[in-house]
């Protein structure tokens, strides 16, 4: 059973691949352009054969940070120019990942999403006349597909490796739309778009190591972005985690992580996302950093299925500007190998 579980590695996140993540309008969003949203626990197919995992992920933000300070909305009102803020905000994503073992060290996976956001804001209504809430229609839509290659270049035995290191290599690809138009007639909220307009290469680097019944894993992920036809450029993301899987009994895991989330801030060079009276907006308003700790369970019912539950909470974050932020993210996986 646990050389099974050494062949769960960390591989795929809703949306993107390997630990990273697209969205945007607080520094959780915008890292999801493209990786950083992870489930740990899918099975890597072996040769010739077929993976298939459907992961479901809802990222609640719901509370505003101005550096590493927490801001209410009044705080928010009477310290900034913007007259539009966000309220609270829900993002989730539906991925189907498909993955196919050409040899015992390459394999190759296709992570293709549906996004589905919404948000409620407040809108000032003029000079002491106060604020109204509102919300916004939902936006939903494919997102952008991502693939990737992971080869494992190196392994301390050849039967039931303890110790192996991996290197990935993918490409987000401009599936989704990012040209979504509200109700008034404009853009979206670049970072509520199902998609970014870009093509982005990443790169991949996984350490694991099985020490009796707990594997440990270190593994870091780099997305490198470009700009969209429309002149956004979400900004460069970086990964790093350190994980544990604990064989508590043959059909049943325990997990907990550490993901340190680097966000560069995003640029709008022909305006058409940027308008200065709206927090979500204003491009100074993206990026930053973040620690988030991940605590969830694996169970293991049929022969080649798996079940992932995980909960992801910051514990400290620091963004450019004032942003709105997550309190948590809820990851449910489902996968089988065949």
């Amino acid at each position: 059973m646990l050389v099974n579980v050494f062949r769960m590695l960390f591989i795929v996140a809703g949306g993107a691949l390997l630990p990273v993540t697209s969205f945007a309008a607080g520094l959780c969003c915008q890292l999801s352009s493209g990786v950083q949203e992870s489930m740990s626990g899918v099975a890597a197919p072996s040769t010739d054969q077929f993976s298939l995992q459907f992961t479901y992920s809802l990222t609640r933000m719901d509370k505003l940070k101005q550096g590493s300070e927490t801001r209410s909305l009044d705080q928010a009102a009477a310290t900034t120019p913007y007259t539009s803020l966000p309220v609270t905000m829900d993002m989730v994503k539906y991925t189907t990942t498909i993955g196919y073992g050409f040899s015992p060290d390459l394999k190759a996976f296709v992570a293709i999403p549906y996004l589905r956001n919404t948000m409620d804001m407040t809108m000032s209504l003029g000079v002491g006349m106060g604020w109204m809430d509102m919300s916004m229609e939902p936006v939903s839509g494919l997102g952008d597909i991502t693939l990737m290659g992971l080869y494992r270049i190196y392994r301390d035995r050849e039967i039931r490796p303890t110790e192996a290191v991996t290197v990935g290599f993918g490409l987000k690809t401009p599936t989704g739309s990012n040209t979504e138009i509200s109700d008034t007639g404009s853009l979206v909220h670049a970072h509520m778009q199902p998609g970014t307009g870009s093509w982005d290469p990443l790169v991949s680097l996984i350490y694991t190591k099985m020490a009796g019944s707990i594997l440990y894993q270190a593994d870091g992920t780099y997305q490198y972005t470009t700009k969209s036809r429309e002149g956004y450029e979400f900004g460069d993301s970086l990964a790093l985690n350190l994980s544990g899987k604990y064989a508590v009994v043959k059909e049943f895991n325990v997990t907990a992580g550490l993901t340190y989330l680097h966000g560069g801030k995003a640029s709008d060079s022909d305006g058409q996302y940027t308008d200065l009276t709206s927090l979500m907006d204003d491009p100074a308003n993206t990026g930053g950093n973040s620690l988030w700790f991940s605590p969830g369970i694996q169970a293991l019912p049929i022969r080649n299925g798996v079940i992932d539950l995980k909960v992801q909470v910051p514990v400290w974050e620091r963004v450019n500007g004032i942003q709105l932020v997550s309190s948590y993210r809820l990851l449910l996986g489902l996968s089988y190998g065949f």
